[in-house]
C-alpha cells in the first residue's frame, strides 16, 4: 500500500524512471545536513515567537485589568448611593 502511494506520487512528478536508493540517501544526507545547518536560526525564532506571545499576553492581561478598574469604581459609587 506504501509502495503504491510512493508510485503515484513519483508518476504525478512525470518521472520515466524511479530514482535508485543510492540517489535518496544522498537527497537525504543533503536535506538533513541542511535541515541541522538553519536549526540554530529555527531555535532562535521559536525563542522571539514564545517572548512575543508572553508579552502580548501581558499587555492583553494588563489592560483587561485597566479597564475592569474603573467599572468596579462605578460599581462601588453606585452601590454606595
Amino acid at each position: 500500500m506504501l509502495h503504491e502511494a510512493a508510485k503515484r506520487y513519483f508518476d504525478s512528478l512525470g518521472l520515466e524512471k524511479l530514482p535508485s536508493i543510492k540517489a535518496l540517501k544522498q537527497e537525504y544526507a543533503a536535506l538533513s545536513a541542511e535541515s541541522k545547518q538553519l536549526y540554530p536560526d529555527q531555535k532562535a525564532a521559536r525563542k522571539e515567537m514564545i517572548d512575543l506571545l508572553t508579552a502580548k499576553s501581558n499587555v492583553e492581561r494588563f489592560l483587561e485589568i485597566k479597564i475592569e478598574q474603573p467599572n468596579r469604581k462605578e460599581q462601588q459609587q453606585q452601590e454606595s448611593r
